[in-house]
């Protein structure tokens, strides 16, 4: 992590881009392979590494998950390596926000990061709060320094925590807290500091061998975060207000779309990148009869028609998980999501 990771736009990049591309994955029938890289890279993903030469799946378990902490009815939970974003490319709008990042970069090389999580939880369209962490290996002398010298005011906090050695920042103004070890960087963001300070604590808790969950999350993802793995993944339980707020995007491009989304509690996605073909795996968690066969059988047909299309569809039931897997051109990747993504307005952080 590097200095961009700690300036506003960098932070708000991450968070926004976090449900923006999640908001995305859900409302367009070919976004979902995007989505599941951008929901990660825009916070952290700041300088070059060499193209991934065997896929690798991320961990899947453990996971910090917002709404432990966040009142909010939508969480999204994702993840990825990010040698799978230099192995095909991100789209413009991302690209922007890394060659800034880049320009920023100082104290540690993407290099050093092995894979890189969050979470974040909703509240309609506002980010209500969330953590993210890079794991890997970093110089932590290095990360503490440009902390201090940031032009937000980062503060030492100490280590709160008994059994971690976790040095803790605040921002002086902003409500973004920061927890830096030789292996992990966390980024906290909430309403206010202190909420930043819960989202942190719980996602230190999550990650400490030994200690209770202080903290239960309230999301029910169903069977998905055992069903996704790979390069990355993502998924989301949805609140009413988001389901309504999606269902009514997605009847603008499809009346399949649109029942899919409207009969999802939840849904996620997961990709595994190869060098001529990468595969894809989509999770939608409903009853049984709230979504038909026929009409998931709809969505497919469109997104496996016409140029850079999906290939190779299968489709199963796995309890109250309807599993989709597909394929595709690894050089079509973003194109072939690109084409029928649905424009939507960014998502806007919570302030008090």
């Amino acid at each position: 992590m590097n200095a961009s990771v700690f300036s506003r736009r960098e932070c708000r990049a991450f968070y926004l881009y976090m449900f923006y591309q999640n908001h995305r994955l859900m409302v367009s029938r070919r976004s979902l392979a995007r989505n599941a890289l951008a929901l990660v890279c825009g916070g952290f993903l700041s300088t070059g590494v060499g193209t991934a030469t065997q896929s690798r799946s991320i961990p899947t378990t453990g996971w910090y998950d917002a709404s432990a902490v966040a009142d909010a009815a939508t969480t999204a939970v994702a993840a990825a390596d990010p040698a799978v974003v230099e192995s095909v490319g991100v789209p413009d709008p991302i690209e922007s926000v890394l060659t800034d990042a880049r320009a920023r970069a100082r104290s540690v090389s993407l290099g050093d990061v092995e894979y890189v999580r969050g979470s974040v939880a909703i509240d309609g369209t506002t980010i209500a709060g969330g953590c993210a962490a890079a794991v890997g290996s970093f110089d932590t002398q290095a990360v503490e320094a440009e902390l201090r010298d940031h032009e937000r005011g980062f503060t030492s906090v100490g280590s709160r925590r008994r059994r971690d050695d976790a040095e803790q920042f605040v921002a002086t103004d902003d409500p973004y807290a920061v927890a830096l070890e030789s292996s992990t960087l966390r980024v906290g963001y909430g309403r206010t500091r202190a909420r930043a300070m819960k989202h942190l604590d719980a996602a230190l808790a999550d990650d400490s061998r030994g200690q209770p969950r202080t903290r239960t999350p309230t999301a029910s993802y169903g069977s998905l975060p055992s069903l996704l793995n790979g390069d990355a993944v993502a998924y989301a339980d949805l609140g009413p207000k988001t389901r309504a707020f999606l269902t009514e995007r997605a009847a603008d491009r499809s009346e399949s779309l649109a029942a899919v989304v409207e009969a999802a509690s939840a849904i996620g996605c997961s990709l595994r990148v190869g060098s001529a073909r990468s595969r894809l795996r989509y999770g939608i968690v409903t009853g049984p009869s709230r979504l038909s066969r026929e009409t998931i059988d709809a969505l497919v047909d469109e997104a496996t028609t016409g140029d850079h299309a999906l290939t190779e569809p299968t489709i199963h039931r796995s309890g109250r998980t309807v599993v989709v897997d597909a394929a595709v051109e690894t050089p079509s990747l973003w194109a072939a999501h690109e084409q029928f993504a649905v424009d939507s307005p960014q998502p806007s952080m919570s302030a008090d």
